[in-house]
């Protein structure tokens, strides 16, 4: 029994073809056949059955692709816990943030950590935005910037506090108020980023009892700016993000009574042994979002 042999199940369950994951294997039909029989005689069973002309998994077949793909991401660990060991300066981090808008400020960064470690290349997975956890669970990333701490796999460390503010047009009937409630907001049309409303804390914040008037769903923050500037509803936003749209004018943030406020976390995975880059990334990181004027928690209004 070899690694290849669970290389070589895994490849076939995920084409359902013998001739394919062969050749995504760079190997002979024959040669692939000859390791099934191998392994299917090492286990004493059938792995494989075929049906309407595909290679479907066995349920014996299933038992040993879970217990393979298991072996190789151990085996994955290992060797990045020995390369870890023999670059101490040298290496690559793999970072993602859970809010997208996050990346402008991760990118600043960034550029002051490349120019102090030359050595390390870091790397922006934006296709794990919306599965950070996940992610890092898999050893697919190795930072992940998020608004939670609650696995208790991770380890977290954070990195800075933002509060939340109602953003509305100067023509708004709000706009001159010191504070608006969060019950509020169910009056209104509600502009908001175009992500699952079950996934929006705030809108299951403010919306619990009643959906809004109207719901506007807007990809990216200039829009909803523009947006709320012409008087089609109100959003709400960290004020970091909002902070550079004040000074053009044409809106106001208006604090929220009963203040909405979140704490960032740097996540990495527990049982993963991490580079000394890695945590000097971290708290970097930490250091400088927690002094930086324009992420500390500062007034907007």
């Amino acid at each position: 029994m070899e690694l290849r042999h669970f290389k070589m199940i895994k490849a076939v369950a995920e084409v359902k073809n013998l001739t394919k994951a062969a050749e995504n294997l760079y190997l002979s039909q024959s040669a692939l056949s000859h390791q099934l029989k191998e392994i299917e005689t090492f286990f004493d069973t059938q792995i494989f059955i075929r049906h309407s002309k595909q290679m479907l998994l066995t349920e014996a077949g299933k038992i040993i692709l879970v217990a393979g793909e298991n072996i190789l991401k151990e085996l994955e660990l290992v060797k990045q816990r020995i390369k870890t060991l023999n670059n101490e300066n040298e290496g690559e981090i793999r970072v993602t943030t859970e809010c997208y808008t996050s990346y402008h400020w991760l990118s600043k960064f960034m550029k002051d950590f490349k120019y102090d470690h030359p050595q390390v290349l870091v790397r922006i997975n934006a296709d794990a935005t919306y599965k950070t956890v996940t992610s890092l669970l898999n050893n697919e990333i190795d930072i992940g910037i998020l608004e939670e701490n609650t696995n208790n796999k991770l380890l977290y460390t954070p990195l800075f506090q933002d509060e939340f503010y109602a953003l509305v047009s100067t023509e708004h009937r709000w706009a001159n108020r010191k504070t608006v409630r969060q019950e509020d907001f169910a009056d209104e049309s509600y502009i908001m980023y175009n992500i699952p409303c079950e996934e929006s804390t705030i809108y299951s914040m403010l919306f619990k009892e009643k959906r809004p008037k109207e719901l506007y769903k807007i990809a990216l923050t200039e829009a909803i700016v523009e947006m709320v500037k012409a008087g089609i509803g109100v959003a709400v936003m960290p004020n970091w993000i909002i902070k550079p749209y004040l000074p053009l004018g044409g809106m106001v943030a208006v604090p929220i009574r009963r203040a909405i406020k979140r704490t960032w976390y740097a996540a990495v995975l527990k049982s993963k042994m991490q580079p000394v880059y890695v945590q000097t990334f971290i708290n970097n990181l930490a250091s400088t979002l927690k002094t930086s004027e324009e992420y500390a928690l500062a007034e907007v209004v």
